[in-house]
């Protein structure tokens, strides 16, 4: 035996080396990808209009609060908060033009616009009118796709709007849900 010690080094191979500087760098992008999607997400666009929290909004814990919210909501519809004077039935022989009754009552403070939907989920979307004026309406409606020969109901979403004369500002004020029958002649 030799009296001086050798350290013998085991050599690291290549494959090793690959894989460890791999993972290193697989970590580091997960780290950057992580941080840049936290940045994005917080990023707001100035022109996406943003919807908060009402300030008069108050949580229901008792069925005494809740009847008395109900009462007051009824109240509002009384004082012309929300009025739509509409037909129960509308006609129409080609399914997308249909002859109907459809108006903001004139008594209404706001002007309000109609979303109209085939479906209970209101997914399908088949009319939107623009600004209705109080005392205004329709007599006739177009839809953006035709309803098949039968009957259906629809779903009229009346949304009050609020506009600021100096700014042009529009405010959401109330919105309610009717149903119609839409007829389609076969």
């Amino acid at each position: 035996m030799d009296s001086s010690a050798e350290t013998k080094k085991t050599p690291v191979s290549s494959k090793k080396v690959i894989i460890i500087a791999a993972v290193i760098i697989a970590i580091l992008l997960i780290i950057v990808i992580a941080l840049l999607s936290r940045t994005l997400l917080t990023v707001e666009d100035e022109n996406v209009p943003k919807i908060g929290y009402a300030a008069d909004a108050k949580v229901m814990l008792d069925q005494d609060s809740l009847q008395a919210a109900v009462d007051e909501a009824l109240e509002n519809a009384k004082n012309g908060m929300v009025s739509l004077q509409y037909q129960n039935d509308a006609f129409s022989a080609d399914g997308q033009t249909f002859s109907c009754y459809i108006a903001n009552a004139p008594e209404n403070l706001y002007d309000m616009f109609l979303t109209i939907y085939a479906d209970a989920d209101l997914t399908d979307q088949i009319f939107l009118s623009e600004l209705v004026p109080p005392g205004s309406g329709f007599e006739e409606i177009t839809l953006e796709h035709a309803l098949d020969p039968g009957d259906h109901m629809v779903y009229v979403a009346v949304t009050q709007v609020e506009t600021d004369d100096e700014t042009g500002e529009q405010v959401m004020r109330n919105q309610v849900l009717h149903t119609i029958e839409f007829h389609v002649g076969k």
